[in-house]
């Protein structure tokens, strides 16, 4: 190797190790945005919220088009004509035929009809105004879903990870020892059972991440960064009622002001229409600024000032129904704010509700969460003198990792109730100190409570009186020797050599199992649980018709075969026996009808391995 090549290669090294350090230093040199900004970001360049900013900055213009009514307005008219002569004017008396003017005209009454027509759309700006800051709420609540919900699921794939690893090092363990001849096939079955449901969980939230993550970016308009700050917006708390909460809303929930704004706006069109029956004036000026030598001195070259009054007459009742159409419009927008009322109790009682009961939740996911830590860890120590399986191992695992995830949901759904509180009173986006810039602050006006006709009635919260359950409760001694458990109907279903096909039904598109079918499903269970330990597949099948779709009938058919896993493995079948799979209408055992299908094509086996 001669010098120079070596000194080119050493010159390349530094190159790129230089500008890996560049690389990485401006990542960690990376700004931290906070939900703040981000919140703001979205609300300002949202395609969404962008376009209602617009509707609303359209209807300031559309309020100054019309009161330009009140201005005079300036025209100069330019005219050529040519007209017949019956009579041979006098000298320079004739029409001239070409004839410049300055017109000024100037409306002096009209009924009120523009003042009120610029009352409406002052109103109707108003409604704009509303249903923009509905906008930025709506939108900022999504936001704050996505928001909390990438959190959420960032979270939970770590459990997942964490899960899955530690079920593969026991599974390792496991295949060891019966490689060794020191466990049963059986176990490291087992074993391999619980290890693919955890590659199953770990998949499932890594998807949950990616959908969510693109929920944030179409919100956001680019991807979130790899550090969110925590949300603290909702340590404000709430009102101490349910009632007081609904109060804050009726007077700020932008979607009710907005219906309030619109029965003014519908009030004043209805005045505008009115004007019809009154007279209008007007006053018009014309000045002459030159005309054909052959008319200098007709009357039509004269200058003119001129007040003009039109009295509408008649008008074929059409000034009449006009007038009635808008009453009609007036009771639709009064029809709207009761409805808005409705809507936002409905939004605000549901969301507020949901922050005390999972709040209580919580404490009881907490001390769930912390007591199965302590007996995973007695377990383990357990475990390390004998006295426990690897088996057992996994199962506390699997219970340690559902209970570190309900409690995680928990925690997040809390966040999400308090952003659904805070959106219905109109308050979300102050909540989090965000704000829109360039927008005005409109006063409350008198007729805004005139008009708020809604009660900040809610619906009292259940609370459970445990102590009383207990007390009203039969002895558990007596009531294992009174309850009795009706047996099953004995509906037959069709024993095959491994095969049960039990007559499950449906929900109609659904895969959701009717209630009739929970005793076939019984008598089923008898026999998985004489298959003994046996593998047992869940084959869901549909029927097929001319409008059947391949993709949809197969989700629905894995959707109703995971339906019977569930309910069976409810009932006491080991789960890791079973699997769940859908065959769409790839497999009929009967002729489909192109019209109707077959309902014998429908159904669910049971299949021992």
């Amino acid at each position: 190797m001669n010098n120079n090549f070596k000194y080119k290669l050493i010159a390349l090294v530094l190159a790129s190790g230089a500008g890996v350090a560049l690389s990485n230093a401006a990542y960690a040199a990376e700004p931290f945005v906070t939900l703040k900004e981000m919140v703001e970001k979205t609300v300002t360049s949202n395609p969404e919220v962008q376009s209602r900013y617009h509707r609303f900055l359209e209807s300031g213009f559309e309020q100054d088009v019309v009161r330009g009514g009140f201005l005079p307005k300036a025209d100069i008219v330019s005219t050529y004509r040519k007209q017949e002569e019956l009579l041979k004017p006098a000298d320079g008396t004739s029409i001239p035929r070409f004839n410049n003017e300055l017109v000024l005209r100037q409306m002096i009454f009209d009924g009120f009809a523009t003042s009120n027509e610029v009352k409406r759309l002052g109103h109707a700006n108003r409604v704009r105004y509303y249903e923009l800051q509905s906008t930025m709420q709506n939108t900022t609540l999504e936001f704050m879903r996505a928001y909390i919900d990438t959190m959420r699921y960032r979270e939970l794939s770590q459990f997942a990870k964490d899960n899955y690893v530690v079920h593969k090092q026991l599974f390792d363990r496991i295949q060891e020892r019966v490689n060794a001849g020191v466990a049963r096939k059986v176990d490291l079955e087992q074993a391999s059972g619980r290890l693919a449901l955890a590659e199953a969980n770990l998949l499932t939230e890594t998807t949950n991440l990616h959908d969510v993550t693109a929920r944030l970016q179409r919100l956001y308009g680019e991807l979130p960064p790899e550090t969110l700050e925590a949300p603290t917006f909702f340590n404000a708390g709430v009102e101490p009622t349910s009632a007081e909460a609904l109060k804050v809303a009726y007077n700020q929930n932008p979607d009710l002001l907005s219906t309030i704004e619109d029965i003014q706006a519908s009030k004043n069109e209805i005045k505008t229409r009115e004007a019809r029956y009154m007279p209008k004036l007007d006053l018009q000026a014309r000045k002459n600024l030159g005309v054909s030598s052959d008319g200098r001195y007709s009357s039509s070259a004269a200058d003119l000032l001129e007040l003009t009054m039109n009295f509408n007459l008649f008008n074929g009742f059409s000034d009449q129904n006009a007038v009635k159409m808008t009453a009609e419009k007036l009771n639709n927008s009064k029809d709207l704010r009761d409805k808005a009322c409705v809507d936002t109790r409905q939004i605000v009682v549901i969301a507020y509700n949901d922050i005390q009961q999972l709040k209580e939740q919580e404490k009881y996911r907490t001390n769930h969460k912390n007591s199965i830590e302590n007996a995973r860890e007695a377990y383990r120590k357990q475990f390390d003198i004998g006295q426990r399986t690897l088996l057992d191992l996994l199962d506390t695992e699997n219970e340690y990792f559902q209970a570190k995830r309900s409690l995680t949901n928990t925690q997040f759904d809390i966040q999400t109730a308090y952003a659904r509180t805070y959106a219905g009173q109109g308050e979300l986006l102050n909540k989090i100190g965000a704000a829109r810039g360039g927008l005005p602050e409109y006063k409350r006006e008198s007729y805004m409570d005139n008009e708020n006709v809604c009660q900040a009635i809610a619906p009292v919260q259940v609370v459970v009186d445990k102590a009383e359950l207990l007390a009203n409760a039969k002895p558990l001694s007596s009531t294992l020797t009174t309850l009795k458990t009706p047996e099953p109907a004995k509906i037959e279903i069709k024993p095959l050599a491994n095969k049960v096909v039990p007559d499950v039904q449906f929900e109609i598109n659904s895969a959701r199992i009717k209630a009739v079918s929970y005793p076939v499903l019984d008598n089923a269970i008898i026999t998985l649980k004489e298959w003994g330990d046996s593998s047992v597949e869940i084959a869901g099948h549909t029927d097929q018709r001319d409008t059947s779709k391949a993709d949809y009938n197969q989700a629905l058919s894995e959707k109703r075969a995971k339906a019977v896993l569930e309910y069976v493995v409810k009932k006491g079948v080991d789960a890791n026996r079973l699997t769940a799979k859908g065959y769409g209408f790839s497999q009929p055992i009967a002729e489909n009808d192109p019209k109707e299908g077959n309902a014998v094509n429908r159904r669910v086996e049971l299949i021992r391995q």
